[in-house]
């Protein structure tokens, strides 16, 4: 008997391995580097020209164009401010806040919060501003 040539049947499909591969290793990018986020309220900061760029503090206070506060990104009122702040600076070595306030707000709620920080044991208080540009020629 002759036996011909059988025709194989033609690939009809994709490989989605490769397709699987990448969609995994793009989720463990965005799932790392949404870790390391820091979310926080929307603000306008004011301008200096005298701005110095330091190390951050571990503790952020953030006051919104509203007069809303956030103590680490949760939202707290100003009466609860003192006490959550005493706890987060008990044991710490460093007492350093960093208070990111809008531009627009009053300027007696920055110093009410600059002294409720330094009356819960803050001995630094970095006020957040950013770089004015500089129009020497």
């Amino acid at each position: 008997m002759i036996e011909f040539e059988k025709k194989l049947p033609q690939k009809r499909w994709l490989d989605l391995a490769p397709m699987i591969d990448v969609v995994f290793l793009l989720l463990i990018f965005f799932m790392l580097t949404s870790i390391y986020a820091k979310p926080m309220m929307p603000v306008s900061l004011p301008e200096s020209e005298t701005s110095v760029v330091q190390n951050e503090p571990d503790i952020t206070i953030g006051v919104s164009r509203n007069g809303t506060l956030s103590l680490n990104t949760r939202s707290i009122t100003i009466d609860q401010l003192p006490e959550k702040l005493s706890r987060l600076l008990y044991d710490r070595h460093e007492k350093s806040i960093r208070l990111i306030a809008d531009k627009q707000i009053h300027f007696g709620l920055v110093i009410t919060i600059m002294d409720i920080a330094r009356k819960a044991g803050a001995d630094n208080i970095a006020v957040v501003t950013e770089k004015k540009p500089s129009h020497e020629q």
